[in-house]
């Protein structure tokens, strides 16, 4: 009986953990996400992690390396850490949220849109950098809008994603004179190069913004500060909103690893 228990120990360890995150939902919807979450392929792999940790006739070493994993596992899929990391990158802008003062133009870095089947732009899950200045231009408080970048990373021609965040403003009803297309660039880097000669060829422009994602205006500042300008930062796309205790977010998911790569893609530019 005892021999046959310590065969079954790496089964009855994962039930044991499913249980306790079970018990430690709110309510039955969370706890059929917690049990659902475990089918996914992160959670069937942090699944496989513990069971080994008490996998009977291995030694303490590889024990260990078990307990290591696991608990780094659910650390690089942790939405509460992902969620933590990417405040420190946005916190600096909050601030920012709102523009008091109108903007001679705003610049969009590239990024935003998706491509449907047949080719055509709609916005995407970090669509919100081409909503905010469209916004900003129906309201009055910007004259011009610029769209940068071009995406090298897909088969085929390179995508030029200010041609589709310039072709989704105009479907929109934004005038296309009032549009500055740039696509030669594919990095940030690029991008503020682009941006600096048209502020040198716009010398009436006093009050320009920067637009993109939250977490990565301060990589996109300090390589404008690399040109001598001073923008003004335009964040959109917040992501490090407030997490309240909930047991799924105990189990390594998709949520928790984006996040966590999106923050340490940002920190890893600030160090060039």
């Amino acid at each position: 009986m005892k021999s046959r228990l310590l065969r079954l120990s790496p089964i009855l360890a994962v039930v044991a953990l499913v249980l306790v995150l079970v018990l430690l939902s709110k309510n039955t919807l969370v706890a059929k996400k917690v049990i659902a979450l475990f089918l996914m392929p992160a959670g069937m792999i942090w699944a496989v992690l513990f069971a080994g940790i008490f996998w009977p006739g291995i030694s303490r070493r590889l024990r260990s390396v078990f307990a290591v994993l696991w608990l780094g596992f659910a650390l690089a899929g942790s939405p509460y850490l992902g969620n933590r990391l990417l405040r420190v990158l946005e916190a600096p802008f909050y601030a920012f949220e709102e523009v008091t003062e109108p903007l001679d133009a705003v610049v969009v870095l590239g990024g935003g849109t998706r491509l449907s089947p047949r080719g055509k732009p709609f916005v995407g899950s970090i669509g919100d950098r081409l909503l905010r200045p469209l916004f900003l231009y129906e309201e009055g408080k910007v004259k011009t809008l610029i769209t940068t970048g071009r995406s090298i990373t897909e088969i085929g021609d390179d995508r030029l994603l200010s041609r589709e965040t310039s072709e989704i403003w105009q479907s929109l009803g934004v005038p296309a004179d009032v549009i500055i297309e740039r696509d030669k660039p594919r990095t940030t880097a690029e991008e503020l190069v682009e941006v600096a000669a048209l502020l040198e060829a716009h010398p009436e422009w006093q009050r320009v913004g920067i637009c993109s994602s939250a977490s990565h205006l301060r990589r996109a500042l300090h390589e404008a500060q690399k040109h001598g300008m001073t923008l003004i930062p335009v964040p959109a796309d917040f992501r490090s909103v407030p997490l309240s205790f909930v047991s799924i977010y105990l189990i390594p998911q998709g949520r928790g690893f984006k996040d966590i790569q999106s923050a340490c893609w940002e920190f890893l530019g600030l160090m060039k």
